[in-house]
Formats: structure tokens, C-alpha cells, sequence
């Protein structure tokens, strides 16, 4: 008896075990506008409804949605969470050709972790968003979906505003944001963040008539904004720090990363303000190309807009801002939009290394603040000046051309034989794409040209040494990209996984990347031991004796743009 008992033991274990096995590498269900939900939810025999599916599903199971127009969908909840390793899938089997519409939110995602959502079209959401995250949510993908016409919003992250923490971990990408004249509805936003940390938004399209793109609105920290495809937007593409603070209410944004973005107007819908950085502190603003066309509505902004006021609410602020390696070709269009403009108060905001081509104006400002600028290009702007208000602008090494009275001590004025040409932009129709413009690359520097090795210093180094940690007269030049304060960085595609530090040349040592920061004691951690001298230049990576001026690094081997390593003509 004793041994029966062992033997019955020994075979629930294994019944057991086989059972966790199965259930940890997930079921695959199915649905289709012919199912049933009395069905079992096989291929052959799927299920009906969107709410009945999900309220099925478990961690590890995969539903796959048929092609069709699923009508009304609203109010959809998930009965389970996923897990790190076993999240819940929901995706169409043809992505963009699975519909749901007109409901007031689609999918609930409030209380919702490890979920993704795939390939499904939200069409003409009315009253709220499409897809809805609230506290507590983390863990949540939407991919390939198209987000077209909706009443509000696309995508809407709504943490809560006394704990952050409550909702992490998000990805969005390779999405459609569409909104265009001919739908009756106007969605506001594509994507908005509220009250939350670390979003990594990536590879989306983003085509019409859109007021806020791309908003990191309130009080959201640690997100990169990369490699996105903005075609049209009625006021913002890419907002850092959208809502000001008022009476006690923080809605400041911080360590925020914006990079690899293409901006420009589509045939029938202008550009007015590519990004705007307002209410945030430690921000990163690189390597973005914006291209604008004469006889398209510029709407009064700027390409990159700084700061903001409103009565009633505390200036914008933005802090420690750093500009870098950006192009920008024709910003303006009918309007006298200037490459740069600030609007209220700013504090510790660095524009380096960036080229502006043919905009109606270099600079503006609505209020005397102190902005630097370094090792830029300005070139045939119709004016240099747009709002008078720049007296506090500090100017060194830059090249501006033609000539302007207003130039620093160290400045040039001087062609800078750009590789050319420049051709006009050729406005297009709804294109859903995912890759850089190369035509920025119009603006890199010739032989001969007199930006080459013409820059100056970002800062120098104090003693001499060797390791990995260096002091500098000025560490506020660099970033070391925010990532290492973000946890479970695996389980991004990309972004936070990689390194987002400044890369930068010590001496003759470089490229470095640039790991930690102390900005306090002017310390720079690279991440790998070297030795240095005092006083030696420190720079973004370069490939001469000294820095070159504007967005590009001309070398033997091929230009890049300044602060990569990324050789090739």
C-alpha cells in the first residue's frame, strides 16, 4: 500500500510538471468575424469577440485575430496579467487588416502587465484614446497597430501623478499615427505620457494634422523618442515637457532622450514646430534631421521651440538641455520661423555641433536668456535674428554665413562648402516609412572646407592621469544617456538596452563613451582606462586635430555625424 501510495505521488508530480510546462509555453487562440464565442477557439472553430477572448487568455497565450471589421469595439479588459517571460499576445494575423472602431476606448489597459498588442487598426475612436494605460500598468508593447482618426488620442499613458513607480516599462513602435482632413475627427495626440517612467517610443510613423504628435506631457521620466518618421503636424511633433507647473502641481518631466528623428511637411499639411522642449530637466535633443519648404505654412514656430509660459502657470524652465549633431534644412517656410527660439525662462541650455541651412532665421527669443552656442553652422539664413531678445546669447566657434554683426570674438564667416545639394523637398502623400532622411546628408562639410578642424573644445581637462574617471573644468557638456538608473533594461527591444552616453575624444584617446557623470565635482566616467594630461581638449568624438564646425565630422574615411562613430559616404 505504502509503495502505491509513492507510485500515485511520483505520477501527480509528473502530471504536474507537464501541466506547468504546457501552460508556461502558452495555448494559441483564435477568433474571426465568422467564430463563435461558444466555440473553443482553434483555428477551425475561433471565437467572436475581442472581450470574450480576453477574458480567456492567460500568461503565455497568443490570440490571433483574423482579418475583418470587428465594428464597435470598447471598453476591452484582460481577466490576467502575463509575465516577464510568458506575456499575453494579441495580434492580427495580417497586420492593419484586423478593424475596431468608433468606441469611446478600445483597450482598457488599467491594472494590465506584461501585455502586447499587434497589427490591429483603431479607427474613429470618438470621446477618449484607443488604447488607455492607467495606474497601476507595466510591461506593455503596442507594435504595428494603426492608429487613424481618432477623437483624442492614439495611445494615452495616465500614471499616477504621487507615484511614478506604479507605471513603467513601455514600447511603442513601428506604428501608424494618421490623421488627416478627410476623416471627421481630429486625434489630438498619437501618443501621450502621463505620470509614468521609462517609454521607449521607436520606428512610428506619423502622418497629418496632428496638435501633439508624440507628447511626453506630464511628469514622465526617462523616455527615448528615436528613429521616428514625422510627415505634417498642425503645432508639435515631439513634445518634452508639454504641461507647465501651477499652484503645487509637478508635472516636470526629466531625463529624456530625443534622437534620430525625421521631421518635414506632407503634400497638404504644414510643420510647424518639429520638437519643443519646455517643462523638463536632463534632456537630450541629438541628431535629428528637420526640413522644411517655402511654400508650405510654417505656422510662427521654430525648429526646436524652448520653454513656454502661460498665465497662471511657472515658465517652462528647461534645464540642462543638450543640442547636438542635428540638421535642419529650410525651417520657416511662408513664416519667419527661426532654427532655434526661446520663449520664457531657461537654464543650462547648450547648442553644439548642429548646421542650420537655408531657415528663414537663425535665432529668436521672447526673453533675454543665456543660451550657448558652439561649433554651430548658420548658413544663408535670410536673417539671422528673428526676436531681438537674444543680448545673453553666448557665441564661440561657430561659423555664420553670410556674415552677422552679432558674431562672437572666435566666430567665422565663411562658406563652408557643404557637399550639396539642395534640392527642394518633394512633398508626399501618406507614405508609412521607418528610416532616416538622407538627405541631411546634403550638409556635410567638403575638403577644403574652413569648418574642418575649426571647432572649439567642449571643456579641458584639470591634471593630468589615468583611468577611467577624468576631471574636467565643465561636465555639463555631457550625458551619460540616464539608462543606468532604469531597471530590467533587457527586456527593451533596443534603447535603454544600448549605451546612450556621450561619445567624446580625451587628447588623443577616443572615441569614449561617457558612463556616469558627476556634475557636481566635474567628473566624467568612460568606459574604458586611459591616460591624459592637463588641459587637454576634450571633445565630442573627432577625427583631426581639433573639433570641425556643424552636424558633421569630415574625415579620410568618411563624414559622421559629430558625437557617433559611424563611418561611410
Amino acid at each position: 500500500m505504502k509503495s502505491l501510495l509513492m507510485l500515485l505521488a511520483v505520477q501527480s508530480c509528473i502530471v504536474l510538471l507537464i501541466s506547468t510546462s504546457v501552460r508556461s509555453a502558452g495555448r494559441t487562440f483564435y477568433m474571426s468575424p465568422r467564430g463563435d464565442d461558444a466555440n473553443p477557439g482553434t483555428k477551425s472553430l475561433p471565437w467572436r469577440t475581442i472581450h470574450y477572448a480576453c477574458s480567456r487568455l492567460r500568461a503565455g497565450d497568443t490570440l490571433v485575430i483574423e482579418p475583418g471589421d470587428y465594428g464597435v469595439v470598447n471598453g476591452v479588459r484582460f481577466a490576467n496579467d502575463g509575465t516577464r517571460d510568458a506575456p499575453i499576445v494579441v495580434k492580427a494575423a495580417e497586420p492593419g487588416k484586423v478593424i475596431f472602431r468608433e468606441g469611446t476606448c478600445a483597450f482598457d489597459l488599467t491594472g494590465s502587465h506584461h501585455i502586447v498588442i499587434e497589427g490591429i487598426r483603431f479607427l474613429g475612436y470618438t470621446r477618449n484614446t484607443a488604447v488607455a494605460i492607467g495606474d497601476p500598468a507595466s510591461y506593455i508593447k503596442i507594435r504595428r497597430c494603426i492608429f487613424e482618426g481618432n477623437g483624442a488620442n492614439g495611445i494615452t499613458v495616465w500614471g499616477h501623478s504621487g507615484n511614478l513607480s506604479l507605471t513603467h516599462h513601455f514600447e511603442f513602435y513601428e506604428n501608424q499615427f494618421i490623421d488627416t482632413k478627410e476623416l471627421p475627427r481630429d486625434q489630438d495626440y498619437g501618443i501621450s505620457l502621463n505620470y509614468g517612467m521609462y517609454a521607449y517610443v521607436h520606428h512610428n510613423y506619423v502622418f497629418g494634422r496632428h496638435h501633439q504628435a508624440i507628447s511626453f506631457k506630464r511628469k514622465f521620466w526617462y523616455g527615448i523618442a528615436e528613429k521616428n518618421v514625422f510627415e505634417g503636424f498642425l503645432y508639435t511633433a515631439l513634445y518634452l515637457g508639454q504641461n507647465l507647473d501651477k499652484d503645487g502641481e509637478d508635472n516636470r518631466s526629466r531625463y529624456i532622450i530625443a534622437q534620430w528623428n525625421v521631421f518635414r511637411p506632407a503634400k497638404g499639411y504644414r510643420a510647424k514646430t518639429p520638437i519643443w522642449c519646455a517643462n523638463v530637466e536632463y534632456a537630450v535633443i541629438r541628431h535629428n534631421y528637420m526640413e522644411g519648404l517655402e511654400e508650405v505654412d510654417g505656422g510662427g514656430g521654430a525648429g526646436i521651440h524652448l520653454s513656454d509660459r502661460e498665465e497662471g502657470y511657472e515658465p517652462g524652465n528647461p534645464a540642462h538641455v543638450l543640442i547636438y549633431g542635428n540638421v535642419m534644412r529650410r525651417i520657416g517656410g511662408t513664416t519667419n520661423n527661426p532654427g532655434v527660439r526661446a520663449l520664457a525662462k531657461c537654464t543650462d541650455v547648450r547648442i553644439f555641433h548642429n548646421t542650420f541651412a537655408y531657415c528663414k532665421r537663425g535665432i529668436g527669443s521672447e526673453s533675454p536668456e543665456r543660451l550657448v552656442f558652439l561649433n554651430n553652422i548658420f548658413y544663408k539664413s535670410e536673417r539671422m535674428v528673428f526676436e531681438p531678445k537674444v543680448q545673453n546669447f553666448v557665441f564661440s566657434h561657430n561659423c555664420i554665413y553670410p556674415d552677422w554683426e552679432g558674431k562672437g570674438a572666435s566666430d567665422i564667416s565663411e562658406d563652408p562648402l557643404f557637399v550639396g545639394p539642395f534640392e527642394p523637398l518633394v512633398l508626399k502623400g501618406l507614405n508609412p516609412h521607418f528610416e532616416p532622411d538622407p538627405r541631411a546628408d546634403a550638409c556635410k562639410l567638403r575638403e577644403g572646407s574652413p569648418c574642418i578642424d575649426a571647432g572649439g573644445f567642449l571643456t579641458t581637462t584639470v591634471g593630468a592621469g589615468e583611468g577611467e574617471v577624468v576631471k574636467v573644468e565643465d561636465a555639463s557638456w555631457f550625458t551619460d544617456g540616464f539608462v543606468g538608473e532604469v531597471p530590467d533594461v533587457e527586456w527593451f527591444s533596443g534603447g535603454f538596452d544600448e549605451p546612450q552616453g556621450s561619445l567624446i575624444r580625451i587628447g588623443d584617446s577616443g572615441p569614449l563613451r561617457v558612463v556616469e557623470v558627476d556634475y557636481e565635482d566635474d567628473l566624467i566616467k568612460v568606459d574604458r582606462p586611459i591616460k591624459w594630461k592637463d588641459g587637454e581638449g576634450v571633445g565630442l568624438y573627432y577625427w583631426g586635430e581639433r573639433p570641425d564646425i556643424g552636424a558633421y565630422e569630415h574625415s579620410e574615411e568618411g563624414s559622421f555625424l559629430s558625437g557617433t562613430f559611424k563611418k561611410g559616404d
